[in-house]
C-alpha cells in the first residue's frame, strides 16, 4: 500500500513541511515518481517516521536521530541511550532548583506591597556577587576572565545586584555613588558548581535590617530612597556596620507610573 504526503501527514500528525524536511535530512526515502515526481510512502516509511518521533522525544537531535536509525549497532545505541540518562538527571536537578528559585521569587513579589518601606530585622542570606558597573559605567568585559559569560548562562539564578558603599550612604547628601552587578545564593554556586574568581565577591549571613524600596523612571534611582530604612536603625539603637546589597525584584507599571522594586539588606550591630 501506498500513501501520499498528505496521507501520511494525518497519519501520524506531522506537518507536510516536517514530512519533507525529515527527507532533506536522510530520516526517511520516499519512493518518488519519476514523472510528477510525487512521493509515495509505504509501511517501511511510516515506521521510520513513527521512530524518528520515539526518537525525538528522548530528546536527541535530528542530526542523532538519522546517525541511530541508519549507522548506530546495538553497543552505539546503548551508550547513547546511557548519555541520555545522565543528560536527565541533570536536567530534573535544573528543574528542580528551578522549582525552588521559582517559589522563593513568586512570594517575594507577592510579599513587595507589605515590605514596602517596612524595615524587619533578618539575616541576609549568603551570596557571592561581582560588580560590573559603576553608576552608569560599564566595566570591560575582558576585564572578569570569562565570569560575565559565564554567569549570564545561570538566569534566573543570577540576579541583578545594586552594591552601596558604607562611606557614600554617610555621605549621602553630596554622594549618589552605587554599583550593579550579578549576585547568586551559595546555595546555587554548590549545586551548579559555578565559576567564581578573584572579582567575585562573597557576603556570609549577618544581621541586617531588610526593606523593599522602589525607584522609579530612568535616573531616579537616589541613595536618599535609604533615609527611612536609616532612621530605623538608629531608632532602634544599631549601627550600620557595612556596605548594602540588593536585589533588583522587577520592573513594572503601576498607575503611579515605572516602578523598580528593589530589596535591600544593611547589615547592622548593636550600638
Amino acid at each position: 500500500m501506498k500513501y501520499k504526503i498528505s496521507e501520511v501527514s494525518k497519519i501520524l500528525n506531522i506537518p507536510i513541511d516536517t514530512i519533507r524536511y525529515l527527507e532533506k535530512k536522510d530520516i526517511v526515502n520516499p519512493v518518488k515518481d519519476s514523472q510528477n515526481n510525487y512521493r509515495f510512502y509505504d509501511a517501511w516509511d511510516i515506521n521510520f517516521l513513527n521512530e524518528y518521533k520515539r526518537l525525538r522525544s528522548f530528546d536527541f537531535s535530528t542530526s542523532e536521530v538519522r546517525e541511530i536509525m541508519h549507522h548506530d549497532n546495538l553497543k552505539n545505541f546503548i551508550d547513547r541511550i546511557d548519555e541520555r540518562q545522565c543528560y536527565f538527571e541533570e536536567r530534573l536537578k535544573y528543574y528542580t532548583m528551578l522549582i525552588q528559585k521559582n517559589k522563593e521569587y513568586r512570594l517575594s513579589l507577592k510579599n513587595i506591597k507589605s515590605n514596602l518601606w517596612k524595615c524587619t530585622f533578618m539575616q541576609c542570606p549568603e551570596i557571592y556577587y561581582f560588580i560590573h558597573r559603576f553608576n552608569y559605567q560599564y566595566v570591560t568585559m575582558n576585564n572578569f576572565d570569562g565570569l560575565f559569560e559565564s554567569w549570564l548562562n545561570y538566569f534566573p539564578f543570577v540576579e541583578p545586584i545594586v552594591e552601596i558603599q558604607l562611606e557614600a550612604i554617610k555621605s549621602r547628601e553630596e554622594n549618589n555613588d552605587y554599583s550593579w552587578g550579578f549576585s547568586i545564593k551559595k546555595e546555587y554556586v554548590d549545586a551548579f558548581n559555578i565559576q567564581l574568581n578573584n572579582k567575585v565577591k562573597h557576603i556570609e549571613t549577618t544581621k541586617s535590617v531588610y526593606t523593599v524600596i522602589c525607584a522609579g523612571d530612568k535616573g531616579s534611582f537616589s541613595l536618599a530612597l535609604l533615609d527611612k530604612v536609616l532612621e530605623f536603625i538608629e531608632e532602634n539603637n544599631y549601627t550600620l556596620i557595612g556596605n548594602v546589597v540588593g536585589n533588583l525584584l522587577t520592573r513594572v507599571h503601576e498607575p503611579n507610573g515605572y516602578c523598580r522594586y528593589i530589596e535591600v539588606w544593611l547589615p547592622v550591630e548593636k550600638k
